[in-house]
């Protein structure tokens, strides 16, 4: 059968499937089901059951195809550089017998565009909270089958369904289990500066030309534009955004570089201001000595105008090798223990709370954010068709 069969045979399946649940003759559950193995997404799923006049009358959540519980040799972790306890990998493959690959990404932006193009051969990613939703509604990752995730119980209840990945959203399925939260700040190196700051103006002043390092991400750089002239990360309003794109490139000459990858050699080597996340901190400081003498050279500022938060997902992205190891490999990390042993070496805050933090050394929970704290953060949201323009601005700043 060639491909244009295969269109036709598809579109023909489809108009039956809509023209029986139009008739009564199937649930929203079989609807769902049914769409779903014929390889639709779940934001296709939902946007089909509208045409076809809300498919079926129960309110059921779909019920996944069987799992082929055939063992692979391997699996291939997609992740951030430095965010998984390498030790673990040896102690995966002693108690499943699956060896773990790990190949690296640095942005949001660079993981979608990989799987966008095609990529297959992933089966676990790591994307960040609002790129979780992006992947969803693109059809990019695969549902769980949460009854091969036990573990996901023991996961904070603030992270179980959150705006990104909302189960009555998604037609009852679930897409990402968390793995790490935490906060976006700057560090100070205090034998540079000595007065402890306190605003992220202190990125635009020119005193420090040359001593600034920004992290290389449209979303966490431009927000903090935003938080610094009093608008929201998610801003949905052109102006405001190009309000925020000025003042990046107002304050790009002061720039040294802009890295999401090197951040600790930058703190370590003797930068003034180092734009960073929290665990970027807790490395560096181990790097120089872990001790208290450390603890002051470096010094994490969340500022007072407030400061974007964040939660990292991990999915199964279409085209996987191994649903059924990529299931075995989550449930795994989100063990107790384990989340534990990866947070003391990864230092970034798991979410696997409050259960981990049994087997976590107080040092990984040195930069952990307050209430009060919290309250002065907003995570980053899905900007939906408002995209392009953040990607628009970001390669304003990068080309002036």
């Amino acid at each position: 059968m060639n491909e244009r069969d295969i269109v036709k045979r598809d579109e023909k399946d489809l108009v039956g499937l809509c023209k029986e649940a139009k008739k009564g003759g199937i649930t929203r559950r079989q609807f769902v089901e049914r769409a779903l193995v014929m390889g639709l997404s779940a934001s296709a799923v939902g946007a089909l059951a509208g045409a076809c006049g809300d498919a079926g009358t129960t309110t059921d959540t779909a019920t996944l195809p069987p799992m082929d519980e055939t063992k692979p040799s391997e699996i291939v972790f997609y992740n951030w550089t430095d965010y998984f306890n390498p030790a673990l990998k040896k102690k995966f493959l002693n108690e499943t017998g699956i060896k773990i690959k790990e190949v690296y990404f640095s942005s949001n932006e660079e993981l979608l565009a990989k799987l966008k193009a095609g990529a297959k051969g992933y089966d676990v990613i790591v994307p960040s909270d609002y790129m979780v939703h992006i992947m969803i509604k693109s059809g990019l990752l695969e549902p769980l089958d949460m009854k091969y995730l036990p573990n996901f119980q023991y996961a904070g209840e603030q992270f179980k369904n959150p705006s990104f990945d909302n189960t009555e959203q998604n037609n009852g399925l679930k897409y990402s289990v968390p793995y790490f939260y935490g906060t976006t700040g700057y560090c100070q190196r205090t034998d540079k500066v000595a007065e402890l700051q306190t605003s992220w103006s202190t990125l635009w002043d020119e005193q420090y030309k040359g001593k600034i390092n920004l992290l290389d991400d449209e979303r966490e750089a431009l927000g903090m534009a935003l938080i610094k002239l009093g608008f929201s990360v998610n801003t949905l309003v052109q102006e405001e955004l190009d309000q925020a794109t000025q003042e990046l490139i107002t304050q790009k000459p002061l720039v040294a570089t802009y890295d999401s990858v090197n951040v600790k050699r930058a703190m370590v080597q003797g930068q003034y201001f180092v734009m960073c996340w929290d665990g970027d901190v807790l490395a560096g400081i181990d790097t120089l000595g872990g001790d208290a003498a450390a603890k002051k050279l470096l010094h994490y500022v969340l500022p007072e105008e407030g400061f974007p938060r964040w939660t990292d997902g991990m999915g199964i992205p279409v085209g996987n090798n191994s649903r059924f190891g990529a299931h075995t490999f989550l449930n795994w990390l989100m063990d107790p223990k384990i989340a534990g042993a990866n947070a003391n070496w990864v230092w970034y805050l798991s979410a696997i709370i409050p259960a981990s933090h049994e087997f976590t050394e107080p040092f990984a929970l040195t930069l952990a954010p307050t209430d009060a704290q919290l309250a002065m953060s907003e995570g980053f949201d899905d900007v939906g068709e408002f995209a392009p323009a953040y990607s628009d601005a970001w390669r304003q700043v990068k080309s002036a």
